[in-house]
Order: C-alpha cells, then structure tokens, then sequence
C-alpha cells in the first residue's frame, strides 16, 4: 500500500518514479524537471559513504558537510548539489540538483543517483 501512495504522490508532483532493485534492496527513485530523488533503505553512514566516494569518482568534491549531509562539487563542467534527509530511521533521501549555467542537467544528476544506489546496493 505504502509503495502506492509513494508512486501516486511522485506522479501528481511531476515526477517519474521508477523502482529499481539492487542486491535484492528496493530503491525509490524519481526524476523531476530539475533533480533526481532516491529514497534508499540503508544507514546514513553508507549513504553518505557512498554518495562522497561516488561523487568524487564522478568529479571534484569542492565541499562536504556530513552534519547537513550536503556534498558540492563539480561533475562534466555541472554544478551539482547532493542532499541527505532522514526520512525515517531506516530510509534516507538523496536529492540531486546539476545545473550549467544555472540551467538543469538531469542526465549528470541521473548518472550520479544510478552510481549511488549501485555503491549502495
């Protein structure tokens, strides 16, 4: 029931939510006009772990902020902005918001949540 209403709610917010399973964990994920949500079912400590060591694969870490679990940094010329929220005590969201030019890039955005729910999984 649960998974209805989340996919309900990301489809009247404009979004395209698609499940996707790595390792046998279900990943929440949508795409918006200007950022990718994953809403994944891990500890906070792996999550940040692997959105630091994905991103900086992807680019150049310029900031981190584990506190308030915000990452800056710099991928394919693209400004990209990686938040962490406890949602509950076992799930955490990750947005991603790539800009250039202060236009959206969702495709870097797209690459880097894929690269996360891997590193996750």
């Amino acid at each position: 029931m649960t998974k209805w209403i989340l996919i309900g709610t990301l489809l009247l917010a404009g979004c395209a939510p698609v499940l996707l399973a790595f390792s046998g964990a279900v990943v929440g994920y949508a795409v918006s006009h200007d950022s990718v949500t994953v809403d994944l079912d891990r500890p906070w400590d792996r999550i940040w772990s692997a959105c630091l060591e994905e991103t900086k694969r992807q680019g150049m870490v310029k900031s981190e902020d584990r506190a308030n679990g915000r990452i800056d940094a710099r991928i394919r010329k693209t400004d990209v902005v990686v938040t962490l929220e406890q949602l509950t005590p076992s799930t955490v969201r990750v947005v991603i918001r790539a800009r250039r030019n202060l236009l959206p890039q969702v495709e870097v955005a797209q690459h880097l949540g894929v690269g996360i729910a891997r590193r996750v999984g």
